[in-house]
């Protein structure tokens, strides 16, 4: 039986590889590994203490025991290291990782890897500055969508495939409006405030419109 194909191909790249696209190219010199951590740390520190938009080039470096030049030939700004972060914490293949054998439970897996997301301190301290990074630089916007978005989103989608072909859900499910009301709920209460924080209900909750959506019929 051949079932829709998605949107988005799984991509080749690890973290590893991406890094190094994130991170501006150096000619002529050996890269430091510890170095890399070390600003790597120092900005995941200094957004957990002061948030994303009062972090500076100036203070990364000082907290890394580095300097500007040497954080440049690196990254060429906040938001790609804070890029590398969130790929190097929360990159993964939710379609290896998740097979419970039912629809339900991979949905729940899907949303509970997805609350560790959205609900992690990293994340709500830059997730709203970040965003509004990837509007004002197209390639970082690219590597984001490429590297980061599409393969979650790639993931959830072949798990809402492998239902269609046990025949839990009918055949041509709507992919991205179902992934849209998984994610959009989480994505809502990370970045407006005033809202509702992250519970069991939300989880439960979004589980369930996904279900719906898709005509989910139980076994």
């Amino acid at each position: 039986m051949m079932l829709p194909s998605l949107r988005y191909p799984r991509p080749s790249h690890l973290f590893t590889v991406t890094l190094r696209i994130i991170m501006v190219s150096s000619i002529g010199r050996p890269r430091n590994a510890n170095l890399d951590t070390a600003l790597l740390r120092a900005a995941e520190e200094l957004i957990l203490e002061r948030g994303f938009g009062a972090v500076s080039v100036e203070a990364i470096a000082s907290r890394a025991d580095t300097t500007r030049p040497a954080f440049y030939r690196r990254f060429d700004g906040i938001p790609r290291l804070v890029l590398a972060l969130l790929l190097d914490r929360f990159a993964i293949d939710l379609d290896k990782c998740i097979d419970s054998g039912n629809l339900p439970d991979d949905l729940e897996a899907i949303q509970r890897d997805q609350l560790e997301l959205f609900s992690s301190p990293l994340v709500k301290r830059s997730l709203a500055g970040f965003l509004g990074s990837l509007h004002e630089d197209p390639d970082l916007r690219r590597i984001f969508v490429e590297e980061f978005l599409a393969p979650r989103r790639y993931g959830a989608g072949m798990i809402i495939l492998r239902a269609a072909g046990r025949g839990e859900i009918p055949q041509d499910p709507d992919l991205e409006w179902v992934l849209d009301l998984l994610t959009g709920p989480l994505l809502m209460r990370a970045v407006m405030p005033g809202l509702t924080g992250f519970d069991e209900a939300l989880v439960s909750q979004t589980v369930a419109s996904a279900l719906g959506a898709l005509s989910y019929r139980a076994p």
